[in-house]
């Protein structure tokens, strides 16, 4: 578990608070319960936990999950030389996931192929 993930928990199970997000903002509710040192641990890894938000927001099912991460892999360039049969595998694990990184990775995966 990541340490944006232990703050998610630490925000919703120990101090009861519902953490989305809205827009560029990271919402606590009730406002008044969080405290600084929590809402600044939160500033410190603001982009990891507005990630784990939006990804929560999609509503991805537990077998789609995983893909985000390797979805972020290839907007990265990790895949860039991969094989044919792995991008492809890729590809098809990607196809059906509508969240927009899945969505940019496969754009990516295929511009790399008409390159070759």
């Amino acid at each position: 578990m990541t340490i944006p993930q232990i703050l998610l928990n630490e925000a919703r199970e120990r101090w009861g608070l519902r953490v989305t997000r809205r827009d560029d903002r990271i919402i606590f509710n009730p406002r008044g319960r969080c405290p600084q040192d929590l809402k600044n641990l939160f500033r410190d890894y603001k982009p990891e936990i507005m990630r784990l938000l939006e990804d929560e927001q999609a509503m991805l099912g537990p077998d789609c999950a995983p893909w985000l991460h390797v979805a972020r892999q290839v907007l990265e360039g990790e895949f860039d030389s991969a094989d044919g049969s792995t991008r492809e595998s890729v590809t098809i694990g990607l196809r059906s996931i509508a969240h927009p990184d899945c969505q940019s990775a496969l754009k990516r995966l295929a511009a790399k192929e008409q390159e070759r």
